[in-house]
């Protein structure tokens, strides 16, 4: 019996690293466990999107699946993304010049699939390996107030899902010579991108800016569409996913077979990320024949949360240094909602 005893211990410290390790449900301050962030037992095996859904499935502590299908570093030598775009433009020989006799028919509605994007079957630890210092500490902060319950929704403040949801959602893709738009009814807003093919470059670098779904060039590889995006404001990409800095680019490549149109975009980010994040899925065509709906956040989380109607029925706007202000420059907003479930039991906060 008591062999058997130390069997089962020796089993629990080789799953786990200790009899009694740490883990991000019983840490008292998780910045403290830097050593253990990248180790799937300081999630207790979950994946990312089981810690999303731990308060409501009940199971918050307990063990999760184990699984971690997918391979998220890029299986390209590239360096940066312009090096990539390039290589392929070159190997492509400059792009295929279309008529509109000649496009690819990609008409229709179309539906996004399942990758690690979404966080699901990929350990939470795994997304944290790929991260910078930085960046994983903001990555663990985010999946310990996912699994207690303290989320935080952008569409709950009228705010932009951000590019990584965006690729992972179009529904249309509207083709012509010399341009490509890409459509998608999101949550609290239609989007569209706009992907000009008619051998433009980029804005001059000091009239460029951080934009949701910055800003896409591209060429035509035959019937593949190839993509560079720069410029992409830094948000975060779901829940218990990563964030990004305002260095992310992505190289997007597109091609239709069947009654599919099968995707991948490499990430770059040296901000953030280790290394290039690659990610590989397809959007699979819908017989859904419902008209897509316009969409505005007003028509579902209401206006502003800075506007305001007043006691005395004067509509009002909260300004810096009004309580409950909002400041849409913020780059991190979610920050400061975790930073709440942060606080030591003396009441204060610990520095974000």
């Amino acid at each position: 019996m008591m062999k058997a005893a130390g069997i089962a211990v020796a089993l629990v410290v080789l799953l786990t690293g200790s009899a009694t390790a740490q883990t991000l449900f019983t840490t008292d301050d998780y910045r403290q466990d830097r050593d253990r962030w990248t180790d799937p037992a300081y999630y207790r095996f979950n994946t990312a999107r089981q810690l999303t859904d731990m308060q409501v499935e009940n199971r918050f502590g307990q063990e999760g699946s184990k699984a971690d299908d997918h391979m998220i570093r890029s299986p390209y030598a590239f360096r940066t993304s312009l090096e990539h775009f390039q290589a392929w433009r070159d190997t492509a020989g400059g792009g295929t010049t279309h008529t509109l006799a000649t496009l690819p028919d990609w008409d229709g509605q179309w539906r996004g699939g399942a990758s690690w994007l979404d966080g699901r079957n990929i350990q939470a630890s795994t997304l944290a390996a790929a991260l910078t210092p930085q960046y994983r500490e903001y990555y663990v902060q985010q999946v310990k107030a996912e699994a207690e319950g303290r989320h935080w929704w952008a569409a709950s403040f009228c705010l932009p899902d951000g590019f990584i949801r965006g690729v992972q959602r179009a529904q249309q893709f509207v083709v012509r010579p010399g341009q490509v738009m890409i459509v998608s009814d999101m949550l609290v807003a239609n989007q569209i991108r706009w992907v000009f093919t008619d051998g433009r470059g980029h804005l001059p670098e000091a009239e460029q800016f951080p934009q949701w779904q910055g800003e896409s060039i591209g060429f035509w590889d035959g019937a593949a569409l190839v993509i560079l995006t720069n410029q992409i404001k830094r948000w975060n990409a779901t829940h218990s996913m990563f964030e990004w800095s305002d260095q992310m680019t992505a190289v997007e490549r597109y091609e239709r077979k069947g009654n599919a149109i099968v995707g991948e975009v490499t990430l770059y980010d040296p901000v953030a990320f280790l290394y290039p994040l690659h990610v590989r899925y397809q959007y699979t065509r819908s017989p859904d024949t419902t008209r897509p709906v316009y969409s505005t956040c007003t028509d579902t989380n209401g206006p502003s949360s800075n506007v305001f109607v007043r006691p005395d029925g004067v509509l009002d706007e909260r300004v810096p240094g009004d309580p409950g202000y909002w400041d849409p420059t913020d780059p991190r907003p979610w920050a400061a909602h975790y930073a709440l479930g942060e606080r030591r039991s003396t009441g204060t906060r610990r520095e974000r």
